[in-house]
């Protein structure tokens, strides 16, 4: 079964069904299935968004646009057209902490046999500073086995290294280089079906398994580069895996900011540029990777000026408040002509704001500093979330007995604050820095101010929902005993 739209009406097929998008009907062989508004409003969500993920607060907004709910709503619409679909209830998606939906299967376009062009590399990065040591690195893991995991912080270059590695590849080795781009996928499906186009080995009617995609990469010798896989490790790791386990001809580098966590994986953590002292002369700062990587942004920006030495020093600043994140300093330098070198570093505090409109043509993922943290929260547990919001606290880097101090702050058991911690630290939220026989803790100056703006939003949303079920409950007593709560004007 899939999910298709017939261009002549605003009419989508999903599996056997058809879905009339003006009449808010759903139809299976002409006759009207039953179901209620709230669930037609939320299929209709789902389709206009043509298989992106749909966040629970759009399908709230589309299905209750002026009522307030509970979250338990939506889950009963989901199981109410689940139901309804019967065999082609798969076709709707559950993305973890993310959302729903609607995806076509695997057998989709069956018939399709036709060839397909390989899909060309994109363009390296036009400044790759700093990384010459990493990139030799790289390639010497992939000679010690057959699949390589660049791990590390949103926006810390791992697809930038990954980039420069496939065509450094390209230009030594007698292999084909494929570059996939994994960040809008979240089906099996999808996975298969970017891989497939990415080598250019057909439409996805031939690799509808992983054994068919398998089948038809390895005719050759193959460096098969997969970026930002993280919110799909799972699927990756089986699809590498079980790659791997049918051929010797193709080898794997992958990005995401957790290890895929199957047998022969090397991973390599990719840290921060290195930043300057706060001692270095003025004269020096330039050598810096970090200070490069700025001047040269802020020059393609549209800043015409060269960076006289006080400038420089501030720009030396800039990169050290950021961590040496390139993300963050590309999308600083794109603020200079605005406000000028000093006017970007005195508004640091408020990065997360300042730190956006990234290349309209990036992934979201790299379009701001906060959205590249968006990835990264919404794919940890709740508990996760939680300890992480508690670290914003620390500015310095804390032992694991203060993290055990803030787990306690929330009641949270010493199992869930080793899976937690476990957590944080594999999905590269939490800096580990081992010295000898201790280990300290640490988080980014971004990461913790996004901890701390998400602390607030909790916090400001739990007051605005006692407040609506305040009001809901009017001047009603809610026990025999009287009104529990009262309110002075």
């Amino acid at each position: 079964m899939s999910v298709s739209f017939k261009q002549e009406k605003d009419i989508m097929r999903i599996g056997r069904f058809e879905l009339d998008m003006d009449m808010r009907c759903l139809l299976l062989d002409g006759d009207a299935v039953r179901l209620g508004s709230r669930a037609i409003d939320v299929l209709v969500a789902l389709a206009s968004a043509r298989g992106r993920v749909v966040t629970r607060a759009e399908l709230m907004k589309a299905a209750w646009p002026d009522v307030i709910v509970e979250n338990c709503n939506i889950d009963v619409s989901i199981s109410a057209l689940r139901r309804a679909l019967g065999a082609d209830r798969d076709l709707i998606v559950t993305v973890a902490r993310r959302g729903y939906r609607l995806a076509p299967s695997c057998d989709a376009d069956a018939g399709e046999t036709s060839a397909a062009e390989p899909m060309p590399i994109p363009r390296r990065n036009a400044l790759f500073v700093g990384r010459e040591t990493l990139v030799a690195d790289v390639f010497a893991a992939l000679k010690r086995g057959p699949v390589v995991t660049l791990t590390g912080h949103g926006g810390v270059g791992k697809s930038s290294l990954a980039l420069e590695v496939a065509h450094g590849a390209m230009s030594v080795a007698a292999e084909t280089v494929s570059f996939v781009d994994l960040a809008s996928d979240v089906t099996l499906c999808d996975v298969l079906k970017s891989i497939a186009n990415a080598c250019g080995v057909g439409a996805i009617g031939n690799v509808a398994t992983v054994e068919s995609l398998r089948a038809a990469i390895s005719a050759s010798s193959r460096l098969l580069v997969l970026d930002g896989v993280e919110h799909v490790v799972s699927i990756v790791a089986h699809v590498v895996e079980s790659v791997l386990a049918g051929t010797a001809r193709v080898r794997f580098l992958v990005t995401s900011r957790e290890a895929l966590r199957i047998r022969n994986e090397v991973v390599l953590k990719v840290p921060p540029l290195c930043v300057p002292g706060q001692a270095d002369r003025s004269d020096r700062l330039l050598e810096s990777p970090a200070v490069q990587l700025f001047v040269h942004h802020a020059h393609v920006a549209g800043w015409k000026l060269a960076p006289d030495p006080s400038e420089l020093e501030q720009i030396g600043e800039i990169c050290r408040r950021l961590d040496g994140i390139p993300l963050a300093i590309e999308l600083a330098a794109g603020r200079v002509e605005m406000l000028g070198v000093d006017g970007v570093r005195r508004r640091l505090d408020d990065a997360l704001s300042l730190l956006s409109g990234g290349y309209r043509t990036a992934t979201p993922r790299h379009r701001g500093l906060r959205a590249a943290l968006d990835v990264s929260f919404e794919l940890l547990s709740d508990l996760g979330q939680t300890l992480l919001m508690q670290l914003h606290k620390f500015e310095e880097p804390f032992s694991f007995e203060s993290m055990c101090d803030a787990a306690r702050d929330v009641r949270m058991s010493r199992d869930a604050l080793f899976d937690s911690i476990g957590e944080l630290v594999a999905k590269s939220l939490v800096n580990v820095c081992l010295d000898g026989n201790d280990a300290s803790y640490s988080l980014f100056a971004s990461t913790r101010a996004y901890a701390a703006e998400k602390l607030q939003s909790r916090f400001d949303g739990n007051v605005l929902a006692f407040q609506s079920g305040v009001e809901r409950c009017g001047s009603q007593a809610i026990s025999s005993q009287g009104p529990v709560l009262a309110y002075a004007s």
